[in-house]
């Protein structure tokens, strides 16, 4: 046959590429992935983990080693709350200043001690396989991460503090925080449920809510936490949170 006659071929397309594999270093971390933390436990690298891969913390505290995990998250959940109450203190100043810290970090422990009980049994009765130490790090963790989100929250209640003399508004301003900081804490919470086996949320959320009232509760039993100090340390006449606000609220109207 002649040249001429030749059937042009039609172009190949080339292969599909494989797809690019992904660089382990840019794949998605499992923040609540139980394993070992791969770095020597100290005070940075506990923060760090708090904040990024919990999970690990968790790991190490049920498997690894516990008493250091334990020690540095107690270090961060007293000294933040009582670095948040020196702020408040620094409003008023004189006795406040080492008063409120100390209510606060010690108002945090023991809310953090009552409400243990009611989480172990809420988590066992949502089937979880739980014990109380196992309750007691969740517990210890979310309250290291209040601690550690009211530290963050120090600076701008530094600047009210030392920028406007209304009570009612900073004490507003220092719930507005700790609901916040409670949040966060309590989610950590949830998740280290989740990943112990809750089907169920509505029991770590009836915890939660629990431990909101107590700490709001406390708050009013260890007044004045924001203002002037009262002649004795603690108060002595009894009050439903609830009623000490509406009463703080008649004395600004009446001023």
């Amino acid at each position: 046959m002649s040249e001429g006659n030749d059937i042009p071929k039609k172009p190949t397309t080339p292969p599909d590429l494989p797809p690019a594999s992904i660089d382990e270093a840019e794949a998605p971390i499992d923040k609540m992935a139980l394993e070992p933390l791969g770095r020597t436990i100290n005070f940075a690298n506990v923060v760090d983990a708090l904040l990024k891969t919990p999970g690990r913390l968790f790991f190490e505290m049920q498997e690894g080693e516990t008493k250091k995990v334990v020690i540095n998250l107690g270090i961060i959940a007293i000294g933040s709350l009582a670095l948040f109450g020196l702020i408040l203190g620094l409003f008023s100043g004189g006795t406040q200043l080492w008063a409120v810290p100390l209510k606060i970090a010690a108002g945090g422990l023991f809310a953090a001690v009552i409400t243990l009980p009611s989480l172990y049994v809420f988590s066992c009765l949502n089937g979880m396989d739980m014990t109380l130490r196992k309750a007691a790090t969740m517990l210890l963790a979310g309250s290291a991460l209040i601690g550690l989100i009211l530290t963050a929250l120090v600076p701008v209640a530094w600047i009210f503090s030392q920028s406007t003399e209304s009570a009612s508004f900073m004490g507003l301003l220092a719930l507005a925080f700790w609901m916040i900081a409670i949040c966060f804490g309590g989610s950590l919470v949830f998740r280290s449920a989740r990943v112990s086996g809750v089907n169920n949320p509505i029991y770590i959320v009836v915890w939660a809510a629990v431990f909101t009232l107590v700490t709001i509760q406390l708050s009013t039993s260890l007044r004045p936490l924001i203002g002037a100090a009262e002649e004795t340390f603690l108060p002595a006449e009894k009050r439903f949170f609830l009623e000490h606000w509406v009463k703080s609220l008649e004395v600004v109207e009446k001023r």
